[in-house]
């Protein structure tokens, strides 16, 4: 039984997230308009009651038998002493309008008939008339009896005020006579109870439906956001799970695939990396000795520094590229106590580096802490040796934002060439590099980094001289 009623619930509930939110809505609404079918017939009961419990019938059965017991000649005088503020009853030879009554209508003819005890000369005609028109008159009364009910003072078939309405109740009498009696009797108005309560009903069950089905709906959404967020900033991220809408488990599926297709290549690569590093350090290694063994010095010191050359570019390119696809763990530190200690690393040797004023409130980075240290420490050596010195400052560059400047004093570079300078191998002044002799790789290197956490590193002269390097990284919280 549990098999057949969930292969019904899979049939019945849809797979797109369209098909979902109408089906709701459709659903909410239906059941909406249950609940304001039962508040309207309460209501309709309510009028139809107050016209029962009122002086409408009672009169009008009164009337009927004292105008069947007395002489004709009496009966527009006794109709017209029952004639009252709000109700008008006269005998004429014209029947009621034809018309086929509703069965709130047959109903009071019902009751009417039963009321007066066969007294009459057929059944009685009930019209409720909801328009608001006062479409009949007292013969004896004029256009201008009735003002209170109207909204002008023009002829009888004036509208009515808003919230009255007419029942109209006929008796046929003997000798080919009927009694009408016009009473007004009171009707929901524009604004009534159960318009407002319509309204409330369907505003509130639609609208916590479509939250509710939209938060769920979307949860899935949410997983998958967060996800990419932390696959972009270089996190390790478990497959998620297929579930949702057919549009967002398509997604969610495609989205494990990458990561899967990506994770092994990066993998093969690191794999092919550590090969090449393998392969290059030992011949290079055995050079270096058979080097050793040549007797001139000046040939032997040539070759050597040539071996470390190529030894020092092997590793900066192995570093480069290891900075891009690296396993290390993910955590959540003070950025400004991690720039601190970077800094405190070249203070340390005697190097110009410094720490600006600190920040009134902590903020907290989820990162690499040794990759970005290395990144940090990348700018920072970059701007003791060109600029002479480093000064760090770790501001809020906005919500959920945290900006790292490093500047120094130096020439700075020509603005056009600042995306070259962060190309490897790339040294756009060699008089800045004339101390060290780098191969171009640390900016490289310091913005593959800031990526892989989601951020960007960008140059910009100083106005009063020297180059300013920016990281600009999402925070995980600033307390």
């Amino acid at each position: 039984m549990s098999g057949r009623l969930k292969w019904l619930l899979r049939f019945l509930w849809p797979g797109s997230l369209a098909g979902r939110l109408v089906l709701l809505l459709v659903a909410t609404l239906a059941l909406a308009q249950v609940l304001l079918v039962l508040v309207l017939q309460n209501e309709h009961d309510a009028v139809v009651a107050g016209i029962v419990r009122g002086q409408a019938l009672s009169q009008t059965v009164t009337l009927t038998r004292l105008i069947e017991s007395m002489p004709q000649e009496q009966a527009d005088r006794l109709a017209g002493a029952f004639t009252t503020r709000g109700t008008c009853a006269w005998v004429s030879a014209d029947p009621p309008d034809p018309h086929e009554m509703t069965s709130t209508e047959e109903g009071l003819a019902r009751l009417l008939s039963r009321r007066l005890h066969g007294v009459g000369n057929g059944a009685p005609a009930v019209h409720i008339d909801t328009d608001g028109l006062w479409n009949r008159r007292c013969p004896e009364r004029s256009s201008e009896d009735f003002p209170w009910l109207r909204r002008g003072t023009g002829g009888p078939s004036q509208p009515l005020r808003p919230g009255l309405g007419v029942v109209a109740l006929s008796v046929p009498l003997s000798g080919q006579r009927w009694l009408h009696v016009d009473a007004v009797v009171g009707l929901p108005g524009i604004w009534s109870r159960p318009i407002v309560l319509s309204f409330l009903i369907s505003a509130l069950a639609v609208s916590l439906v479509t939250v509710a089905c939209v938060r769920f709906q979307t949860r899935s959404l949410r997983s998958l956001a967060d996800a990419s967020e932390r696959f972009g900033r270089g996190e390790s991220v478990p497959p998620l799970d297929v579930r949702g809408p057919s549009e967002v488990a398509a997604a969610t599926q495609a989205f494990n695939t990458m990561q899967q297709r990506l994770s092994q290549f990066v993998r093969d690569r690191m794999r092919l990396l550590a090969a090449i590093s393998h392969d290059l350090r030992t011949p290079l290694t055995t050079l270096r000795l058979k080097a050793e063994f040549v007797d001139d010095a000046e040939v032997r010191n040539d070759i050597v520094a040539t071996i470390d050359e190529l030894v020092a570019i092997c590793e900066a390119t192995l570093a480069f590229t290891r900075a891009e696809a690296t396993s290390e763990e993910t955590r959540t530190v003070d950025i400004e106590d991690l720039c601190a200690d970077v800094v405190e690393e070249f203070a340390s040797v005697g190097a110009d580096a410094r720490m600006a004023d600190p920040m009134a409130a902590r903020v907290l980075l989820p990162c690499r802490p040794v990759a970005m240290r290395r990144a940090l420490r990348n700018l920072v050596d970059n701007a003791v040796r060109y600029g002479r010195r480093a000064e760090v400052t770790v501001g809020q560059t906005g919500a959920g934002a945290v900006s790292i400047r490093v500047e120094d004093e130096g020439p700075g570079l020509p603005e056009d060439r600042f995306e070259e300078a962060f190309q490897p191998f790339v040294r756009l002044e060699p008089s800045r590099s004339t101390e060290t002799g780098g191969i171009g790789l640390g900016l490289a290197i310091a913005r593959s980094i800031v990526k892989a956490h989601g951020g960007e590193l960008t140059l910009a002269n100083r106005p009063g001289g020297g180059l300013c390097a920016e990281i600009v990284l999402p925070t995980a919280e600033r307390s």
